[in-house]
């Protein structure tokens, strides 16, 4: 199949955007960051968005007119230097309403000022906080699941390997392995993420860290760390450089005897899920994503 007209035109304008530009510092990206996603957030939302903090990291709290005992922890994407709980608002808002659970979206440290392995342990301690407050967040303990795109599908996993007590994982074309030559990977030029971006967020996130460190490349834990994550959604898109890094950790975790379940969207690229107000394919991963996780809410 063909990437979807309307992905390939965002995916288009930014590629086209990022070849005219001689600025690659950090300040640039971010502001293009935000100038992406602003055409995109919702002017409304159905759930109550509210700063809060989580682990002392701020962070929004969503909650939809209708909830369950279920709690989402969310980490954003953006290579692990871009991104903000903000503009996770599109794609939080559908999610925890269809849902009918409560969200905390988190912004963790990002890299160059606090790199590789601070956002992991930022990650791991925010899950932790959550599993252990929930009750006083209004949810069930038992019913906490972690979940993130890109970057941030690398932090869930991170987390959900080493956070006891986790209901579910939800896992958005996840980047797992960064131990990788991501220029030899299917559809690394020409696409909204490629391989020159992927060596520009690793150079800025590394900090010279070992890149096969499992908390850093969730995919190479060993199979008894592997063996002990909760159910897992694996949500991955056909035109993107993290789609095979995606389908090896659903491999992996199957092969571990984990319960996971494999979504592919054959005519999408990198962050269609949280472009719902512009993507149908991101409006039909969120409501499976919802329904994967008031299934395992449902089944605590």
């Amino acid at each position: 199949m063909a990437l979807n007209p309307v992905a390939a035109e965002i995916s288009g304008l930014v590629v086209a955007g990022r070849a005219a530009s001689t600025d690659h510092s950090v300040e640039a990206f971010r502001a293009g960051y935000v100038q992406l996603f602003s055409y995109l957030l919702p002017t409304e939302t159905t759930c109550t968005v509210a700063a809060t903090e989580v682990a002392g990291l701020p962070a929004l709290a969503f909650t939809p007119p209708e909830a369950d005992g279920g709690l989402l922890v969310w980490f954003h994407g953006g290579g692990w230097v871009l991104g903000s709980s903000a503009l996770t608002l599109s794609e939080m808002d559908l999610l925890c309403a269809q849902a009918r659970c409560r969200g905390l979206s988190v912004d963790y440290r990002l890299a160059p000022e606090r790199p590789f392995p601070s956002p992991q342990r930022d990650a791991i301690a925010a899950a932790g906080w959550c599993v252990e407050h929930a009750a006083d967040l209004g949810a069930d303990p038992r019913a906490v699941a972690v979940g993130g795109d890109s970057a941030g599908g690398n932090l869930a996993a991170v987390a959900a390997q080493r956070v006891e007590g986790l209901a579910a994982q939800l896992l958005v074309y996840p980047g797992c392995d960064n131990s990788r030559d991501y220029h030899a990977a299917p559809h690394a030029e020409g696409y909204l993420l490629d391989g020159f971006m992927m060596d520009w967020f690793l150079s800025h996130a590394a900090g010279g860290h070992d890149l096969s460190d499992p908390l850093v490349s969730p995919a190479l834990a060993a199979r008894p760390v592997l063996a002990g994550v909760p159910p897992a959604l694996v949500i991955t898109a056909e035109f993107d450089l993290l789609r095979d890094v995606g389908r090896d950790y659903v491999d992996s975790l199957r092969a571990a005897g984990v319960h996971v379940e494999h979504a592919h969207f054959e005519e999408e690229t990198h962050l269609f899920f949280s472009m719902p107000s512009a993507l149908e394919g991101a409006r039909v991963a969120i409501a499976l994503a919802a329904s994967f996780l008031r299934l395992r809410f449902d089944a605590v």
